[in-house]
């Protein structure tokens, strides 16, 4: 009789795994996988309760995404449908995740593999759990059990353990093709939402772009592309790229260019700044274009893709607007822009090649007569006609520019003062030559001019300018119609600017060791011990009585006659050997310098060998320069800057707030000191405004972590204000008059 129902048992199971695996195989989703197995567990294993768990979805934790209890929805199932629980600390779900039998929990209640928390919530009793697995690939479980004190302990029968994993066989089957299925619709989707994000943002773009495949025929081209080309996608789609993207034959010298091959052989982007194009109309257009790689997964280059877009009318701005700044609207010729480029690149030739040139600087004689007697429509007529007979005059190399109201500069290329000469007489008789006629009104204009020789020997564009314009205006003042050449020593140069004596002045001093140094203290504001002098150093001269001339008398024509850096240099020469001739007892010593010395390469040069000469701690010299200095020549400045600070020499910028746009190029300048200038700090005691630009300069210069210096302080009520506004330093009558170098240390220490 035994045999006889282990017969029944056997044909029933067999029967249930049938009408299972043809459930199974109409199962696409979780949901209907459980609906498949469910009916097996009640009906041949006989537990209502049936649940399946999935691993891998979040890490570290067990989804149990659907549970059924036989007689619809409970509060159990329910619960359960909604459960994430942690593998970790659990050791049920541990030997769950590694086991290859069937995992039976005959109690729940008191079998120490269970979560004590989820069985109260849950009630569970019985718990079955059958490992899914799929070459070797666990994928979840099937699982099965009773709830409460009314279904009680019911564990499974031999049979019914083989029956298990019989059919959890045929589950994971199921399980490993719905989820698979379920990836790749989700790949799909995936791919379509990003074909479609990437059309909507082709098409909103700017600018046009054409995609091709590895042969370089068309695949897409969006709606700006179609604008530009005068194709359409459909009538496009196939044809060879460069069919639609047409490079000119004429315009850009590139029509026999393959971009997409050239990008698909070297892997990389290319890019064209101006190519010109054909549309499919006939007309062109000038395209800035980019030509990249489309690579595949593997990093295999699949086809390109051309990003362009129609620049002809950016183009044509950008010439008119070149145009329009290097030239004189109303003549045409080059502005004053454009001369002093021309004049930086004649003299860069004179640097390295034996070359000379002639630097002119015209001023037409009687020209507002015109002005004020017909007008300045009358006016303009005139410098066109004069602009075109000066024109005449030159030959094609020489450069001829508008440069201001009714002055001309021209630059004879390749020529001497001589043929400069012959020039300059043609240009006075083709001018004199000529009558200017306005409704019957006739009028004769001269022109003045000076000329300046450019050579080798030339310091600067900027000091050719100012010779030429100092020669034309000597030229001027002579009566008008001359022609005067620039000489250093010129005698007529120096009685027009007053400055010739201080010019032989200087001289003598420099021959003649007749320059004296003078040290003012600096000291600090605010309580800090110094550990030794911190001054300027001043500079003076001796006149042939004895006394003392400040350089505010002697320097402007030092300046204005390039003579400024050999003056620096007698300085500097004089102060580092004195400085480091003490420098135990010297904190900081400060040196002036002019903006000359600033831009020349060949003083910061004999700088840096008097440094080299002697034992002096750098740290030990400060240089001062002036905010105008600086900011005239700002990429020079900062060359001179880093240098010397690389050498461990501090900088200070003198007279800081005297200028509009001292916090402008504040940024640009490594300076480690401020001096803010005298002119704030005297009134500040009266004065809110100067009271807050001191404070605003002592601000910003903490903020860039710089020190701060006032100069002028002349009373101690100026010096207490400062006091309290942080200045960390005070210049002035009120903390120290000058007194010679050899005095300002006083006697020396004696050692004991």
């Amino acid at each position: 009789m035994a045999h006889l129902t282990t017969e029944i048992d056997t044909q029933l199971s067999t029967k249930a795994l049938l009408q299972l695996c043809k459930r199974l195989e109409r199962a696409w989703t979780l949901s209907g996988i459980l609906d498949a197995f469910s009916p097996v567990a009640e009906q041949v294993l006989g537990y209502s309760h049936a649940w399946l768990a999935v691993f891998g979805d979040k890490p570290g934790i067990v989804s149990v995404i659907m549970h059924v209890t036989s007689g619809g929805a409970s509060d159990v199932s329910r619960l359960a449908q909604s459960m994430d629980i942690p593998i970790a600390g659990d050791l049920m779900l541990q030997e769950i995740m590694t086991a290859d039998h069937v995992v039976v929990v005959e109690d729940a209640r008191t079998d120490p593999r269970t979560n004590k928390q989820i069985v109260a919530q849950l009630q569970n009793r019985t718990i079955i759990n059958v490992p899914l697995v799929l070459a070797e690939q666990r994928l979840g479980s099937v699982g099965m059990g009773t709830y409460g004190d009314e279904e009680g302990v019911r564990p499974p029968s031999p049979w019914q353990l083989e029956f298990m994993q019989t059919m959890t066989g045929h589950v994971a089957v199921a399980l490993d093709r719905v989820r698979f299925t379920q990836a790749r619709k989700q790949a799909e989707d995936a791919l379509y939402h990003e074909k479609e994000r990437l059309q909507v943002t082709l098409h909103a773009i700017s600018d046009a772009v054409i995609t091709t495949n590895a042969a370089g025929e068309l695949l897409y081209l969006n709606p700006v592309a179609e604008t530009l080309t005068g194709w359409k996608l459909t009538a496009a789609v196939g044809l060879p790229y460069s069919q639609v993207f047409r490079l000119s034959e004429a315009g850009s010298g590139a029509s026999e260019l393959d971009l997409v091959a050239e990008v698909i052989f070297a892997a990389e982007t290319h890019r064209y700044p101006q190519l010109a194009l054909d549309r499919h109309q006939g007309d062109s257009f000038m395209a800035e274009v980019a030509v990249s790689p489309i690579r595949d997964a593997d990093g295999e280059v699949q086809g390109a893709v051309l990003v362009f877009r129609d620049v002809t009318e950016q183009r044509r701005l950008s010439k008119e607007i070149a145009f329009q700044a290097t030239h004189d609207e109303l003549t045409g010729l080059g502005n004053r822009r454009a001369f002093e480029q021309v004049l930086a690149q004649a003299f860069e030739h004179t640097r390295d090649q034996a070359q000379q040139h002639v630097v002119c600087y015209l001023d037409l004689d009687e020209f507002k007569v015109v002005n004020d007697t017909c007008g300045h429509t009358a006016g303009d007529e005139l410098l066109c006609q004069i602009a075109q007979l000066f024109a005449n005059v030159l030959c094609d190399k020489d450069h001829l520019c508008r440069i201001g109201g009714d002055e001309f500069g021209i630059v004879l290329m390749n020529q001497n003062v001589g043929q400069a000469l012959l020039v300059a007489e043609r240009l006075q008789q083709s001018l004199t030559a000529h009558r200017f006629v306005w409704r019957e009104q006739n009028f004769g204009v001269g022109v003045s001019i000076g000329m300046v020789l450019l050579d080798a020997a030339s310091e600067s564009v900027g000091a050719l300018l100012q010779a030429a314009d100092s020669a034309c205006y000597v030229a001027k003042d002579g009566g008008r119609g001359r022609i005067h050449v620039y000489a250093i020593d010129d005698p007529a140069l120096a009685q027009r600017y007053g400055v010739m004596e201080w010019v032989s002045r200087i001289e003598n001093a420099l021959l003649h060791d007749r320059f004296l140094l003078f040290a003012q203290p600096i000291v600090p504001l605010g309580g800090s011990l110094s550990t030794g002098l911190h001054c300027e150093i001043l500079l003076r001269m001796q006149d042939d009585l004895g006394g003392l001339v400040s350089p505010g008398q002697f320097m402007p024509a030092a300046e204005r006659y390039h003579m400024a850096s050999r003056v620096d240099r007698w300085v500097v020469t004089r102060a580092v050997q004195w400085v480091a001739a003490n420098q135990d007892r010297i904190e900081q010593c400060a040196i002036n310098l002019s903006g000359q010395s600033l831009g020349d390469t060949a003083f910061m040069d004999f700088v840096l060998q008097s440094l080299d000469k002697t034992t002096l701690r750098c740290d030990k010299l400060c240089f001062e320069i002036t905010e105008t200095a600086a900011i005239s020549n700002l990429p020079a400045a900062n060359r001179f800057i880093d240098t010397l600070r690389a050498r461990g020499c501090k900088f200070s910028l003198d007279d800081f707030g005297s200028g509009l746009s001292s916090f402008a190029y504040l940024r640009n300048l490594p300076v480690d000191v401020l001096k803010i200038d005298g002119q704030f700090v005297k009134d500040i005691a009266r004065d809110p405004v100067s009271l807050a630009m001191v404070k605003s300069i002592h601000e910003i210069g903490c903020l860039m972590g710089k020190q701060t210096v006032a100069e002028f302080v002349e009373s101690q009520a100026i010096r207490e204000l400062l006091r309290e506004i942080g200045v960390h330093y005070a210049q002035g009558y009120a903390v120290g008059y000058p007194v010679p170098l050899d005095q300002v240390l006083g006697p020396p220490k004696l050692s004991h």
